[in-house]
């Protein structure tokens, strides 16, 4: 099946490119991990892959996950700060003074995605439940993607993080943390379309 022969090669090309450069990478790299930069590039084009492959497939009780496959990619890409001025996932939007139209666009976002994420848990919880209890690859391969963006997402402003608990953190370790969080979620991308591409319901 050529879903399963996706994942392992682009694994083994990226594995040892993507630890040398967090571990490695020397300062005039720092574009290279950047917000808007090739690594964060590459996930939201993984991510816009899974969504394209999965909406040819033309399922409508699939839709809710090819939303929030889109959302996670234009998220990748600051869209949701692009078009407004504060993002669509910031209270300042709709409590601020803002323009009333850019309230109701990001308003109507929110409810789509509300949506999305109620019917993922409704249709989509219990059985990938069942399919960690019976060892089903891509259940494991999606609780991995989780823990892989919750990583990214803890490891997103450490520094930021720790300082109210009076921890302070080096310079390097910023770094070190920063390009791993981007790294995380490249990983996260590829899994994601792996899942896209071998699952058949």
């Amino acid at each position: 099946m050529p879903g399963k022969r996706l994942l392992l090669p682009v694994l083994i090309v990226l594995l040892p490119i993507a630890v040398a450069l967090t571990w490695h990478a020397p300062s005039d790299t720092k574009a290279f991990f950047s917000e808007a930069g090739p690594i964060e590039r590459l996930s939201a084009g993984f991510l816009l892959l899974s969504f394209a492959w999965l909406a040819l497939r033309r399922d409508a009780s699939r839709w809710h996950q090819v939303v929030l496959i889109l959302a996670a990619a234009l998220r990748e890409l600051d869209w949701d700060k692009a078009f407004t001025e504060r993002g669509v996932l910031s209270l300042g939007l709709y409590t601020g003074d803002h323009p009333m139209g850019q309230k109701l666009a990001g308003a109507a976002v929110l409810v789509v995605l509300v949506w999305a994420v109620q019917r993922l848990l409704r249709r989509d919880l219990r059985p990938w439940l069942v399919g960690l209890r019976r060892g089903v690859g891509t259940s494991w391969a999606m609780l991995a993607a989780v823990l892989l963006y919750v990583m990214a997402k803890t490891l997103d402003g450490l520094g930021r993080k720790l300082a109210p608990l009076g921890v302070e953190t080096s310079q390097q370790l910023n770094e070190v943390a920063g390009r791993s969080e981007e790294v995380l979620e490249l990983f996260g991308a590829i899994l994601i379309l792996w899942i896209v591409a071998i699952s058949r319901r």
